[in-house]
């Protein structure tokens, strides 16, 4: 869905965030990633959720925001903090060496502030288990 990122695929040294931020939760059980974000000018994407260390399954949900360096500007004030105003939500669970990978194509029609309203809430430890 961009130019830039297909110039950087086409260079071979893949997609390039320029800024990529993270808060997260370490503990003995796993780690818990809340409001992390990269963004660069070709994609801007978010991601929240956990993942277990004994189990060593995830359960993790975001938004990739597409040509994000035109995105990002039309919804500055309307959106979380790398994304733009239209958004691909997807999540993915399962297993670390093979995670099942989702993407809901009509959140691209709930704009910004629209698509945190109908966001699920991170994922807790315990989801993750019985994924």
């Amino acid at each position: 869905l961009s130019v830039v990122g297909l110039l950087e695929q086409l260079s071979g040294d893949g997609i390039l965030f320029s800024e990529v931020e993270a808060n997260f939760q370490l503990s003995p059980g796993g780690v818990k990633l809340f409001n992390s974000r990269a963004v660069g000018p070709s994609m801007g994407i978010t991601m929240d959720g956990v993942y277990s260390n004994a189990s060593r399954r995830m359960a993790m949900q975001g938004v990739i925001s597409p040509l994000y360096v035109v995105n990002r500007p039309l919804g500055f004030l309307f959106s979380r903090e790398g994304e733009g105003l239209f958004g691909f939500n997807y999540a993915l669970n399962g297993s670390a060496d093979a995670p099942k990978g989702s993407v809901n194509p009509l959140s691209v029609f709930t704009p910004g502030i629209f698509r945190e309203m109908f966001r699920a809430p991170p994922p807790k430890p315990a989801q993750q288990v019985q994924n």
